[in-house]
């Protein structure tokens, strides 16, 4: 048979197609090489130390919740609430109300709060009063007794008592107001309103009488924290307290 110049099937193909295995190589080459890179990308995104020692405690306290959380979880029971103890002293002292808090991390803070209860045994937290009013500290104190919850009361309401000590030279007729409980493991300070309150017979100076009052709690901080209420701080954000002598405190 004459030659009629063509060659075969397989002769026509393997030319053609060897530029397509290479241009696949050369892509499998590059996809590999972008699957082997990806671990490297996403951990480089990941900042954050994961020994929870080294995080740093932000110097804005209304930050501490957000940044913190997860490494509160990572700590001991121990050492939270050891850290507790050292940003509630923190937010009481003089640099928190200049704006001056120090920049430290977590691990610091530890060691630094040890020392100072082994200093201060009796005042981890450098509190001066249970109740931060100033002046009118003088004339009383209220105190939160603990509270005693079970898992089942995380859903309902719980019942909280208050012990208000008369320190004024006047008995104390009646009060009423909104307490902010505040603690730095809470996501948002809690609110308890004390509604209006006469006192049958008025408590006398250097006496103390209790105060109740039912709260619904779904954060498990809150829960656990006034089991143990000591480091918790109380403020009056507004209410009003009147003395058997005429005399009526207002706070606002």
């Amino acid at each position: 048979m004459k030659d009629l110049g063509f060659s075969n099937a397989a002769d026509k193909i393997q030319p053609t197609d060897a530029p397509k295995r290479k241009a696949g190589a050369r892509y499998g080459i590059a996809l590999l090489l972008a699957l082997c890179g990806s671990p490297i990308l996403l951990t480089g995104c990941d900042s954050k130390p994961q020994n929870p020692m080294l995080q740093t405690i932000p110097t804005d306290s209304e930050k501490w919740q957000d940044k913190l959380g997860d490494t509160l979880d990572q700590l001991s029971e121990e050492d939270r609430q050891l850290l507790s103890r050292y940003m509630l002293r923190m937010r009481l002292s003089e640099a928190y109300e200049k704006g001056a808090m120090p920049r430290i991390t977590v691990g610091k803070a530890l060691e630094q709060q040890r020392q100072y209860e082994a200093l201060h045994p009796t005042n981890p937290t450098g509190r001066k009063s249970p109740v931060s009013q100033g002046t009118q500290q003088q004339d009383f104190t209220i105190t939160l007794l603990p509270a005693h919850t079970s898992e089942t009361d995380s859903l309902n309401n719980v019942e909280l008592s208050f012990v208000l000590a008369n320190t004024a030279d006047s008995a104390i007729t009646s009060f009423k107001g909104t307490l902010l409980l505040r603690y730095p493991a809470f996501k948002k300070p809690k609110l308890v309103v004390i509604p209006l309150t006469k006192f049958e017979p008025p408590i006398a100076p250097k006496n103390a009488n209790k105060i109740v009052a039912d709260v619904s709690i779904s954060d498990t901080n809150v829960m656990k924290a006034i089991q143990s209420p000591e480091n918790i701080e109380i403020v009056i954000t507004k209410g009003s307290m009147t003395f058997e002598d005429g005399r009526e405190i207002v706070f606002e």
